[in-house]
């Protein structure tokens, strides 16, 4: 499966849109890998990663990012972690993996080797391409885990949240991320424009504000979108262009990520 990547590569691109190609490519890889050997059963797919594979969001993403189920059974991130690198080398792949699973949310970071300098994306044979994995096992109480079947390169099913849970996923990083990611704010016009009336799923939402800040948080229908729109206000909307632009695949879209839009969009 590694040759396949030569043909991913498409000469009218740019480099860094052949490289967010190739990194979507090995992503559904990893994802037929936890498939295949039964681990998506422990795990929900959530984040932007998530919105890309299952509702089709045109912004490609470098992370993936999992809660643990509540049904979970025999979870252990080191096995997968090692199974992961396994089943990446019988296929061809030069793959390093460095994980931990000492702190609540277990991390891995997949680093390929020469697949940039093979496909002639980089002039340097060691560079590396990297995709972190990450295991919330202590995600907040309340979300709703639902199954989807993915099919492209590869077919198989993913368990996920519902669309108010991972909406609730993404109030809660505009509200609680330390500092802008664009990817946030994207994420969110998406939601606002593509799902009108959406609300997050509020028993979720709250539970993670509480895990956060350690103390109860009540967010309603009627305050989040305010306590959203003092958020807008104090950004620096230059870092958050800048953070999401090479992702996106309309480059025009850029333009949009701007307050008047969001403060339109919420009504308040």
């Amino acid at each position: 499966m590694k040759d396949y990547i030569k043909s991913i590569i498409d000469a009218n691109l740019t480099q860094n849109q052949n490289l967010n190609h190739i990194r979507e490519y090995l992503q559904a890889y990893f994802l037929n890998i936890i498939y295949k050997n039964k681990f998506y059963q422990n795990l929900v797919f959530t984040g932007g990663t998530a919105l890309r594979f299952i509702y089709k969001i045109r912004r490609f993403s470098e992370d993936i990012d999992f809660s643990l189920s509540v049904r979970a059974k025999n979870y252990n991130f080191t096995d997968m972690a090692k199974n992961i690198l396994q089943e990446f080398k019988l296929a061809g792949y030069d793959l390093e993996i460095e994980y931990d699973d000492s702190r609540p949310v277990h991390s891995a970071l997949l680093k390929f080797s020469s697949i940039l300098f093979e496909t002639g994306l980089s002039q340097i044979k060691g560079q590396k391409i990297a995709i972190k994995i990450e295991v919330d096992s202590n995600p907040p109480p309340g979300g709703i885990e639902i199954s989807s079947v993915y099919n492209s390169n590869f077919m198989f099913y993913i368990m996920h949240y519902d669309l108010a849970s991972l909406f609730a996923g993404k109030v809660h990083a505009l509200l609680c991320r330390e500092y802008a990611k664009g990817r946030d704010w994207y994420d969110f016009l998406w939601y606002l424009t593509k799902f009108k009336g959406l609300e997050p799923n509020f028993i979720m939402l709250n539970n993670a504000m509480a895990q956060t800040f350690k103390k109860p948080v009540n967010l309603t229908v009627g305050n989040w979108k305010s306590k959203i729109k003092k958020t807008i206000e104090i950004l620096d909307w230059v870092k958050v262009r800048n953070d999401v632009s090479r992702f996106l695949e309309n480059d025009s879209e850029i333009t949009l990520l701007e307050p008047k839009t969001f403060i339109n969009l919420l009504g308040v």
